[in-house]
């Protein structure tokens, strides 16, 4: 089935007369832009077992990341007092943190020691805090592991980042907004690819797009929405060539303004029910910096996890900074 596997980006404006994609309507909490955050602050991912793995650093000029890479097991100080220096953003030893979880309320938490744990397949450096989880408990052998959100140290707000369920007003209006285009898209994608469609434009065309996860925060302007989406469209087996279900996977990110149309950026792959080298974002939240917002993701696919900054800006995302998470490759 790796042959078949194709991606195309598109992007379109949608014209919706309904009236529930109105920002208004179901604006979600924070949905007008908060203060500024300060210009020297560190970034954690956030682990459902409290560990803390710090992945990007701003100095107030320029995005660094000092902590220790995956791949190399560390030897591991007794505090974090005893930590080397150039571990940390201009030596400054972080041992009170702020947990931001995706579920919950904010709250300070404490570095109990720094520890080694296991990313994908390789040995990795963080810190073991004192953060208790709401999330009920996996076991510690899953990956990429769960993450509840960020953690920060220094001057940084976290505006929050909603995961919205199947019965908000948002949810119809994205899955509505995406279907036609990744209808099209599978056109192109097909006729490129070294096989015959098997199903017919307006066969596909009927073949519902399924939203499987939907993050809502504050937009880049005052009074928008931003969202991501992923999605999958499913077409039986076909062909003793192709024993797989043929899968169809679209993710991409759509603004929503109450003085204009929708607008959504997508992206589209051919797969099978394998999924194999597809790509899933997390975010774990936002911020402002200089007036322009931001969102801090993890990107996994089979073997591997990343971190990334991204810029939201209008009408495109721009990835500005990348750490590698760990990999099995």
């Amino acid at each position: 089935m790796r042959d078949v596997v194709r991606t195309i980006v598109v992007g379109l404006v949608v014209l919706v007369v309904t009236p529930v994609v109105l920002v208004l309507s179901d604006p979600g909490p924070g949905a007008q832009p908060r203060a500024t955050s300060g210009a020297s602050f560190t970034l954690a991912a956030l682990r459902r077992d409290g560990i803390v793995i710090p992945f990007a650093s701003h100095d107030g000029a320029r995005w660094v990341n000092p902590w220790p890479a995956p791949g190399r097991r560390q030897d591991i100080p007794i505090s974090v007092k005893d930590s080397p220096g150039d571990w940390w953003l201009r030596e400054r030893r972080a041992s009170t943190w702020t947990a931001w979880p995706m579920r919950g309320e904010s709250r300070v938490i404490h570095v109990k020691s720094p520890v080694n744990f296991t990313a994908e397949c390789q040995p990795h450096v963080g810190l073991q805090t004192d953060y208790s989880s709401v999330e009920p408990p996996v076991p510690p052998e899953i990956q990429p592991y769960p993450k509840d959100g960020l953690a920060t140290a220094g001057d940084v707000l976290i505006e929050p980042v909603d995961i919205l369920e199947a019965q908000s007003a948002d949810w119809k209006t994205v899955a509505g907004a995406v279907a036609a285009r990744v209808t099209e898209a599978e056109t192109t994608l097909m006729a490129g690819a070294r096989f015959d469609p098997p199903f017919t434009e307006p066969q596909r065309a009927k073949s519902a797009f399924t939203l499987e996860i939907l993050f809502r925060s504050p937009g880049p302007r005052p009074g928008t929405t931003q969202l991501y989406f992923e999605g999958v469209k499913r077409y039986p087996r076909f062909r003793a060539r192709f024993p797989s279900e043929l899968l169809t996977y679209s993710v991409g990110y759509v603004v929503l303004d109450p003085q204009a149309p929708p607008k959504v950026l997508a992206t589209v792959t051919l797969s099978d029910n394998k999924r194999e080298g597809l790509v899933y974002t997390m975010v774990l939240g936002s911020f402002r910096l200089d007036g322009k917002l931001f969102w801090a993701v993890q990107r996994s696919a089979w073997g591997y996890e990343r971190f990334e900054i991204l810029e939201i800006a209008d009408p495109e995302v721009k990835t500005i900074f990348t750490t590698q998470g760990g990999t099995c490759r």
